[in-house]
């Protein structure tokens, strides 16, 4: 899958997961962690970001070019140890992303922010990053720096109005890093298997299959090659879904702010 449509859906998977606004009373989303409006978007800003992670063993991903030198050298570092679509395409990975955002969310490190007050600067950290992330693989900015001035302003305010970050970003990192994976998986090249590092081959290379291949990854190709027609179609769907979703909650948090 493409660095933008990892991106976005990520996006739609958390709001259709923790998003409730109402749309022609209908609800966009199931609320499954009862968070409010502000948090929902923080949340969507995090996941959009988490959705990228995975690609930080390719040197040629978005991730790559969004700290320019600094980030190609770690994204050279890391894909010529794991390989592309390796260690980081894991459900291995999913649990040490999810762990390293956390713990860094919860350092005991605190900013006197102008006009905001008091703010948890580790989990304005961890959602610049993933805030950074996002704008440069929509597109919502050009430059190699504006990102990451438009990620830091969004993580300061985040921590500011969304403080209570312990449940909603693990979830939001984790939910981010699975979608990705089953973005590449419902691609022709797959993922490996499940059970990585324990890998499960084919006994003879003709038992292999599209399913199952003979390296051990494992896929269900329905959107085909990376960047297919199919892909494209499902992607624009679910930025319709997420522009409507946003659109609501939006709404929803200036309702709730005037009441």
């Amino acid at each position: 899958m493409m660095g933008g449509h990892h991106a976005i859906s990520g996006t739609a998977a958390w709001l259709a997961l923790a998003g409730s606004a109402q749309v022609a009373g209908r609800s966009t989303g199931i609320g499954v962690l009862d968070l409010t409006a502000t948090e929902v978007l923080a949340g969507a800003v995090v996941t959009t970001g988490a959705a990228l992670l995975p690609d930080i063993d390719h040197p040629g991903a978005t991730i790559s070019r969004s700290a320019g030198g600094a980030s190609k050298l770690l994204t050279s570092a890391v894909g010529s140890v794991a390989g592309h679509r390796g260690a980081t395409h894991t459900l291995l990975a999913v649990a040490a992303f999810t762990l390293l955002a956390a713990l860094v969310a919860r350092l005991d490190w605190r900013w006197q922010a102008p006009v905001l007050g008091e703010v948890q600067m580790g989990a304005v950290l961890v959602v610049a990053v993933m805030c950074a992330f996002a704008t440069r693989a929509l597109k919502v900015v050009t430059g190699a720096l504006l990102p990451w001035v438009i990620g830091l302003a969004s993580g300061v305010v985040v921590a500011a109005f969304a403080p209570e970050t312990t449940m909603w970003l693990p979830a939001s990192i984790a939910l981010g890093v699975l979608v990705h994976l089953a973005g590449d998986f419902m691609t022709t090249d797959g993922i490996p298997f499940p059970t990585w590092p324990l890998v499960v081959r084919p006994k003879r290379t003709r038992n292999a299959s599209s399913l199952w291949h003979p390296d051990g990854n494992v896929a269900l190709p329905i959107l085909g090659n990376a960047g297919s027609t199919r892909e494209w179609v499902l992607c624009s769907a679910m930025s319709l879904y997420v522009g409507v979703a946003i659109a609501a909650t939006v709404i929803d948090s200036w309702s709730s702010t005037a009441a």
